[in-house]
């Protein structure tokens, strides 16, 4: 069995939100800013989401409405996996200075 990498334990959940792309870093051909996920576990340092939109690792997105938090929360893409016609991502939250 490979090793936990995380710092932190993760929850499941099946918790919908609204995400959005870093137009710096989408590159894609996005339809819309302004995109639906799944998140299907969430630590304090990341989450897992299930997504219709292809990503590529260090892709900028900004989750909103997770864990409670007010704002939007800065994440960074960190591994991208195709299933069953959708794609399963890894973010990490990326602190801003205030």
């Amino acid at each position: 069995m490979a090793a936990e990498l995380r710092k932190y334990p993760r929850i499941n959940t099946a918790l919908e939100i609204n995400y959005s792309m870093d137009e710096s870093s989408s590159g894609a051909n996005v339809a819309a800013n302004q995109l639906i996920g799944t998140v299907t576990d969430l630590s304090k340092s990341g989450a897992g989401l299930l997504v219709d939109q292809p990503h590529r690792p260090d892709d900028l997105v900004r989750l909103e409405g997770v864990g409670g938090a007010t704002k939007p929360l800065n994440s960074v893409v960190k591994w991208v996996r195709k299933s069953q016609g959708k794609y399963r991502i890894g973010v990490k939250f990326v602190r801003t200075p205030a």
